[in-house]
């Protein structure tokens, strides 16, 4: 057994139409086709089915078989269903109504999502955003399986998938307030490697910060990792490392009262860029533009209040 059908919908509906009319001639003209491309295909269906649909009479047009009439009926129904198929893929095509799965990096996600959740509901009610917070891997295999139309990500994340670009972010180091090394305004990696470095435990991440540090020449300092942002901040504010990010939040104090500062990194840095992820070959829906109109207003509005870049 085949899941190939081996005949197509337009086969069907000049069957359909050739039976509706008793004559392959008027049939053809209706179809805006050829008198032999619409006998042919009704042949190759009869052949691809197994039973003959018409009687041709020669001079008198065609008329149905008894296995003809009954698949009139069927495939009436059939194209009635390929229609409101295609009427619902247009709508969905063109409507920004409905349910939009899109991901966010975790490091991401807390300067962003709030604001975008916020302009949503103001500009496009009907949209329903569901949010997917999670690390890169995880992100890039929800574009690959279907559940998400669009991640936001940074660009050495975002794999083989087609990336649009939203704003160049410069990395920094976060000290704790007090660290005298903060007090320049700005700081070599090289100063920072005798420090262990605190990050989130996700090796796309580590591996980006090694060979930033491979690159600059400096060797790669003791790391201590962890899963969420908020502890690293924690960590970094009671002074057991540095960590190095691509935004800065406006308040500075962490949930357990202590107090951090970003240091702008100098020579050794690169700028990455931020922005949306999909798959190379698909085409992005109303909803995907909506909700990117969205994100590029909640980017600028990080950027003004979180000082993000």
């Amino acid at each position: 057994m085949t899941d190939r059908l081996g005949f197509s919908l337009t086969q069907l509906r000049y069957f359909v139409v050739s039976a509706e009319l008793g004559n392959i001639s008027e049939a053809a003209e209706k179809l805006c086709a050829s008198q032999s491309t619409v006998s042919a295909a009704v042949m190759r269906l009869e052949r691809q089915l197994g039973v003959q649909l018409l009687l041709r009479h020669h001079a008198r047009g065609v008329t149905l078989t008894p296995s003809g009439r009954h698949l009139l009926r069927e495939a009436r129904a059939l194209l009635g269903q390929a229609r409101n198929l295609k009427a619902q893929g247009d709508a969905l095509a063109s409507d920004t109504a409905g349910q939009l799965d899109v991901g966010f990096f975790l490091s991401v996600a807390p300067f962003l999502v709030p604001s975008v959740y916020r302009m949503a509901k103001e500009r496009y009610a009907t949209l329903q955003l569901n949010v997917h917070e999670a690390s890169a891997d995880r992100l890039l295999g929800f574009l690959q399986d279907g559940r998400c139309e669009l991640i936001v990500t940074y660009d050495f994340l975002s794999g083989d998938s087609r990336f649009h670009s939203l704003i160049e972010l410069s990395l920094y180091a976060l000290l704790a307030d007090g660290d005298p090394m903060g007090e320049a305004g700005c700081i070599g990696l090289d100063e920072l490697a005798a420090r262990p470095l605190v990050t989130l435990n996700i090796p796309t991440v580590l591996r980006h910060f090694e060979a930033m540090f491979a690159d600059a020449g400096v060797p790669m300092p003791q790391v201590i990792t962890t899963a969420s942002l908020e502890t690293m901040r924690g960590l970094v504010a009671a002074g057991s490392g540095f960590a190095l990010m691509y935004q800065r939040a406006s308040n500075v104090t962490t949930l357990d009262g202590g107090r951090v500062r970003a240091v702008e990194i100098f020579g050794d840095g690169p700028s990455v860029s931020l922005g949306v992820a999909m798959m190379p070959d698909l085409t992005m829906s109303s909803r995907g533009k909506a909700f990117l109109e969205v994100l590029r207003s909640a980017v600028l509005i990080s950027r003004e209040v979180n000082s993000v870049a």
